[in-house]
This record gives C-alpha cells, structure tokens and sequence, in this order.
C-alpha cells in the first residue's frame, strides 16, 4: 500500500509501507508507472553479514509523523546503525533526491548498495542499462525515456544485469557477498546495483546523496546531471525544502477550532494529495495507486471528470485557483466536439479504456465540469479563465440541454456514477440540473445569453423530483429504465446539489432512511448502496460518509456531522491518506489508497465546517 508521496507535476514518486519506492510517474502523475522494483541494502564489511533494508529483515523500520513542508522520511534502526532516508523530488527540476544519513554507536565499516529495476513505458524488456565511468554515473533508458543516476559522494563501484528471463533472479545477488563483479552494460531485462564505501565514526553523521535525473532523451539528463555537480548538490536539496516551506506556509491549511489536531493534519495531507495528483497539463487522477491491476486489470491512473471536477472545487476552497484552472483547460482541450465528456482520460489527454459501449458516457461528469468551472468563477477564480473556457461552456450546456428523453425532461439513459449500470438515475439527474445551472450563472455573469439552459435545469430538477420520489416508499428510487429501488448514498449528494430544499420533510426524510439502511454496524460508516459486492460486501466508503455528515450539517446537526468527520479521520493511514472504502468487517483499508476524491471531499466538507460556525 502507498504510504508517502513526492512529486511535482510532472514526476510523481510514491512510498510503500516497506519503506521502499512503489511507483515512479513521469511524465505526468499516473502516466507512465516506470519502476519495477528499487531497494537498499548494507553490507558490514568487518562481520562479512548483509542485510536488504525491509522490515523484519534485521532492520526495524519507523515513518515519522509527516511535518509542515517536509519530504517522506523512512528511519531504519538496526545492529547499532541508524539510517533515515528522505525523498526529495526537486519542484522545477526532474530530480529525484535520495537523502540518507548515517549514524552509527561504534566505529563501523559498510557498504550501501541500491539495486533498481525499471519497466521503462510500463513494459520490461527492449531496454539498456549501462556504466559511463567518465561521468561516473548510470544510466537505465528505453523508447526515448532516460534515467540517470550519480551521487554525493560519487559511487564506488556499480554493475549492469538481467532479471526475470533465462532464469536470472537480478543483479542484486551480487551484491549479497559484499562484493560486485557484473558488467558494465545489459540489455532486455535489464537492472543495476550502486555502491557506496562508509567508514563511520562513532557518534558522527555521514551523508550520501542518490539523484535520479528523470527526462526525454539523455541529453535532457546529461545536462541536468552536469548542472547538479557545476551548482552542487546540496543547493538542490535546499532549494526543494525552501520551496516546500514558502508553499506550505501559503497553501496548508490550519484546522477549525473544534476539530481535533489529527483532523488538522489530514487536512493538511489532503491538500497535499490535491497537489501531488494534479499535472502540470492539468490532469487530476483519480489515485496513484496500481494495486488494482491483479484485481480488475485496470488501475485508477486515469482523469475522470467527475473526481477531477470535485477535487477542481476543493483546490479553489484552499487556495489552489491555478491548479483548477488548469484542469479546466485540460477538459476544455479533451472535450468531445458534441459538447460531452466521455468516460476518462489518460493523463496525457487521450481517450482511456472503458467498459461502457458508445457513446462511453455518464452523464453527470459532463455536467459536474460546468459546476465546477462556475464554482471556479464563484469561489475567485479569473473571469478571464471562464472568458477563455466560454466555448466548452457553452458546447457542454447546449449538449446537456439536448440530451434529455422529449416526454419526461428527464436525462437520457446514460451510466451511473458507479459505472455500472444504464438508466435514468436520480443523482445524474440532480447533476445535469445543477451543471446547466451553472453554465446559466456563467453567461450572466460573462453578459452573455443563456439560451434556455435555466428553464431546462429547472424542469430537469422538478421532473427528477415527480419521477424519482415513490410516494408509497416514501423515499427516491434509485433509477429508471430500468427501475431500480435500492438504496443508494449518491442521493444524498443530489440533495446536496439542491434536488430538494432543506426545509422540504423529504430532504430529511432520506437522510434518516439512507443512514438507517446504508451504515455499517460492524465498523461504521455508509456503504454505498444495498448489495454493493465491489471489494466487499457493503463496505463503507470514505467519500459516502461525508456526503451523510454533509446533509446533516445543512440540517443543522453539527455533533452529528463531527462524528462523521471523526470517522473518516480514524481510517486514513497513519501517515494521513484517505482510501476508498473500508472492510466491512475489519474496518482496514480497501481498494485504491490514496483515492483523490476521498480528500477533495473530506477537504470541502471541513471548509464547510468551520464556515458554517462562522457564517459572516
């Protein structure tokens, strides 16, 4: 599971919980996951004993809580050695920083090596590795991707190898005996091994820097590897860490009075995730994670419209504007030219896969786009942004407008959030009246005419009320054609759009009969829908139970909305990311971690919070 994350737009580095790398983005976070597998390991040359630094290995392995402006920082303790490892990723550079610091009890002798396999465009194979002894650096490329490594100190020694095929293991076997003695080049499967000579005095602290130039071509990465030496080396670290400093002081946010210190610093780890997520073309995935790939066949490294669109609103709460407009041009750039938003994106902008046939839609991301481009407006944002994102308004609203069934009003059959069943469903419905009323508020404010999108929004909204709510269930159907009368969370998130209003008995009404039949009496929180089988029976899910803690604050029931808050603090990871959902039965993490939606709508809810204690 990832534990820690690093990153700045273009290369995204995440941690697992062995301390050791998991995923190495570039150029753009979820695109592409390049790494195979990167470890460290000592060998301690007067005992002739080696030991790879993973728990329970010989070594112990501690994550210090995360500070304001600080970088993920691994601790291993081990036969009286100390070593911490903090990872840097430079904020303007492609430059990964490897920090370690040793300290050791009595007078010792080591040797560190770093062994690092690649799978270069997310494919092993066809790929080169190879010593330069006149730069003293190691180079692993393919395909136009290049990898560069050198140190501070420069290494002592490092070889080339195979993995995987004609039954090799990897060239990290030989650096089991203390001792390399491969070659300087491989091809195919190919991977490497560093080595650094430490003659450690007692009590005294030796550092030694691993850069890692990341870019397209080697003469972007020889160029950077030359600058880092002519600048030197240290002046990248403190570069990266005043940078972080200046950003954290002017984007973290500090806690609301009555929330807990834990709650503050998940918000601040939030906003953080939001950052790290976004690329600098604007794409915003859905998480980093890859783990689904052995469940599904598929990971979350995608831009859906509709997490992009709520993490969109998130950024612009917390000081984030540039950010969510750039995934505001990002959309308008990947916009299909009917006006809608297909499925998801790769983060490079190009149509990703899917399992729905054409026309590929859910209706409700098309729409979530146009409410977060006016919450954009609404919340600051540039009306020279929305001037200039005017045509994908306009062609969004227009399509909305039209793709409505002529009897009903309603919206035509498209997929459901959850992206897996066809139908007329009662959130799409309230997010297509909530997108076409924002696009209306967008032309007012821009002077420009609104076409019928105000009066469409309004039907959609009263014809999603008369066909939706069974009066003899006394509740909303979930959907029609088909019609569908479980319980589902999402209504609660139309009710929040403005389906109904919260004087309305109703409004209260599904709240109670939600929470009553969704919330899980083993561990808590709300599920998302009646017989939901998707990693679990009924697990509840992270963003689903701030949607039920937000309806309860617009009723009023702040106690039992900093319950909900309090929930969803204690399942985030100890190092302070939110995942999916929950084990119904054990209350551990499930499915995609850190799941970006989860934060942006954890971020939104406490800005709720603390607004609403003081609404002036």
């Amino acid at each position: 599971m990832i534990t820690q994350l690093a990153g700045n737009g273009r290369v995204l580095l995440t941690l697992n919980d062995s301390g050791e790398w998991n995923d190495l983005f570039y150029p753009y976070p979820g695109q592409f996951q390049h790494l195979r597998e990167m470890r460290l390991g000592l060998y301690d040359v007067d005992r002739s004993s080696f030991n790879w630094l993973r728990p329970g290995n010989g070594f112990l392995l501690e994550v210090p809580p995360s500070v304001v402006g600080s970088f993920p920082t691994s601790v291993w303790t081990g036969d009286g050695v100390t070593l911490s490892v903090e990872e840097i990723v430079h904020p303007n550079h492609d430059l990964v920083l490897r920090v370690l610091r040793f300290r050791s009890e009595a007078r010792r002798r080591l040797r560190l090596f770093s062994y690092q396999s690649f799978k270069i465009a997310e494919s092993l194979y066809q790929e080169t590795a190879y010593l330069d002894p006149s730069t003293s650096s190691l180079v692993h490329y393919k395909r136009g991707f290049y990898f560069e490594f050198f140190g501070d100190p420069a290494f002592d020694a490092a070889v080339c190898g195979e993995h995987t095929l004609k039954g090799l293991k990897g060239s990290y076997v030989d650096a089991e005996d203390g001792r390399l003695e491969g070659r300087t080049i491989a091809h195919g499967a190919a991977d490497s091994v560093l080595q650094w000579n430490l003659d450690l005095a007692p009590n005294a602290e030796a550092t030694i820097r691993i850069f890692l130039a990341v870019g397209r071509g080697g003469a972007a990465v020889h160029a950077l590897r030359d600058d880092v030496r002519a600048r030197g080396p240290e002046r990248f670290e403190a570069e990266s860490k005043a940078y972080w400093r200046a950003w954290a002081a002017r984007h973290l946010p500090e806690r609301p009075d009555d929330l807990g210190e834990v709650a503050g610093r998940l918000g601040r780890e939030s906003v953080l995730v939001l950052k790290l997520s976004a690329a600098t073309n604007g794409s915003i995935i859905a998480s980093p994670d890859t783990r689904s790939l052995v469940v599904g066949g598929d990971t979350y490294n995608y831009c859906w419209w509709r997490d992009g669109a709520y993490t969109s609103q998130a950024m612009d709460q917390y000081r984030l504007r540039e950010l969510s407009a750039r995934f505001l041009r990002f959309a308008r750039a990947c916009q299909s030219p009917d006006g809608s938003f297909v499925h998801r994106y790769f983060p490079d902008g190009e149509v990703g896969s899917t399992w729905h046939p054409p026309p590929f839609l859910q209706i409700d991301q098309t729409a979530s786009v146009l409410s977060a481009a006016w919450h954009h407006l609404d919340r600051g944002g540039d009306p020279d942004v929305l001037l200039e994102l005017w045509p994908m308004v306009k062609s969004a609203a227009n399509f909305l407008t039209g793709f409505r069934d002529r009897v009903t009003g309603l919206p035509a059959p498209s997929f459901d959030l959850w992206e897996e069943r066809r139908g007329v469903h009662t959130y799409s419905a309230a997010a297509v009246a909530h997108g076409l009323e924002s696009a209306a508020r967008i032309a007012e404010v821009l002077g420009k005419d609104t076409p019928s999108w105000r009066s469409a929004a309004e039907e959609v909204r009263v014809r999603t009320v008369q066909e939706m709510w069974d009066p003899s269930l006394s509740r909303f159907v979930r959907s029609l054609e088909p019609r569908d009368e479980r319980i589902d969370a999402s209504i609660l998130l139309a009710l929040d759009l403005g389906l109904l209003d919260p004087a309305d008995p109703r409004y209260q009404g599904t709240v109670e009969i939600t929470e009553r039949r969704l919330w899980s009496k083993a561990v808590g929180g709300l599920a998302r829908y009646e017989g939901d089988e998707y990693y679990g029976l009924e697990n509840p899910w992270v963003v689903c139970t701030l949607w039920l803690a937000a309806t309860h604050l617009t009723l009023g029931n702040r106690t039992r909305c900093r319950e909900l808050i309090d929930w969803v603090v204690t399942h985030a990871t100890t190092t302070g990311l939110l995942p999916e959902q929950v084990d119904a039965r054990t209350g551990e993490q499930k499915s995609a971690t850190p799941l970006v939606w989860s934060h942006a709508t954890f971020l939104d809810l406490v800005d709720r919070y603390r607004r609403s204690a003081n609404p002036t």
